[in-house]
């Protein structure tokens, strides 16, 4: 009897959460992602232009849009899959 009450209660807690955080995640965190990556692209395009032009500062650039491009085609896909 306590154990079913128990595991019962354990399912409904973790199910929900899961539901609240893809719900929050999803919505916040894509447009975050989408803010920063357009944010870290103009400023490359903006740099390559100018005299700081550096291969430290490209590099710099790539290791932070590298990641946030790959998180926001992974988010594109599961929105259009959802």
């Amino acid at each position: 009897m306590l154990s079913s009450v128990v595991s019962t209660t354990v399912t409904s807690a973790a199910s929900s959460a899961i539901t609240m955080s893809t719900a929050l995640g999803i919505g916040v965190g894509g447009a975050l992602v989408a803010i920063a990556l357009i944010m870290l692209l103009s400023s490359k395009e903006l740099l390559s232009s100018t005299s700081l032009n550096s291969p430290k500062l490209k590099k710099a650039l790539n290791l932070a849009i590298v990641p946030l491009l790959a998180v926001f085609v992974l988010n594109v896909v599961f929105m259009i899959t959802a």
